[in-house]
């Protein structure tokens, strides 16, 4: 069996390429939600998770583990609108783009944007039913949207980081936590939700 491309062929992703097939490498060999609920592998997960939210200037909040049958309510409750980090992240996506296109990257940027729901999606479904299915497909849903948003975010900005004010990746912890097993649920009143 050979080894999936994770390089288009008619375009790279400028010239961190390299560092960004490798992240997209090393995410395509996670074993998605593995852990969720469990508490295997939390002390790794929570220093992940504070390098973070450090690099994005959130420093003060408590971490709560949550079990499976949780996260229906959790997520029925839920406003990202409330979120102090999705206050900090939301506008990076733009501010992203913008760059690229400042640069000359958007065709980089939309083969990356391309490339990793059809190269990790899969994966990262298949781990999120087996741990979630029976929780529904609302729950499923929103852990595979997780994934495909953070990874996006991570390797997005790594085609940058050789750009002034882009070097160190805020998002590539987030994906250490998913390299856990666990899942980072988000920040809301202080508190930090994992499962």
């Amino acid at each position: 069996m050979t080894a999936p491309s994770y390089l288009p062929a008619d375009v790279g992703y400028g010239p961190n390429t390299d560092n960004v097939v490798d992240l997209m490498t090393r995410m395509s060999q996670t074993d998605w939600f593995s852990t969720g609920g469990s508490s295997t592998g939390r002390a790794a997960a929570e220093q992940a998770l504070r390098e973070s939210t450090n690099r994005f200037g959130i420093d003060e909040y408590r971490i709560q583990w949550l079990g499976k049958d949780q996260l229906p309510p959790y997520l029925e409750g839920m406003r990202l609108e409330t979120s102090p980090l999705w206050q900090r992240i939301h506008d990076l996506p733009d501010r992203i783009w913008e760059k690229a296109e400042e640069i000359g990257r958007l065709p980089n940027l939309s083969a990356l944007v391309e490339r990793i729901p059809e190269q990790l999606f899969h994966q990262s479904f298949d781990g999120a039913f087996r741990e979630f299915g029976s929780q529904g497909t609302a729950i499923v849903q929103t852990a595979v949207c997780t994934v495909m948003y953070l990874l996006g975010l991570a390797c997005a900005w790594e085609m940058l980081a050789d750009v002034d004010g882009w070097g160190t990746n805020p998002y590539e912890p987030f994906l250490q936590v998913f390299e856990t097993g666990h899942w980072p649920l988000g920040l809301f009143d202080g508190v930090f939700y994992l499962i």
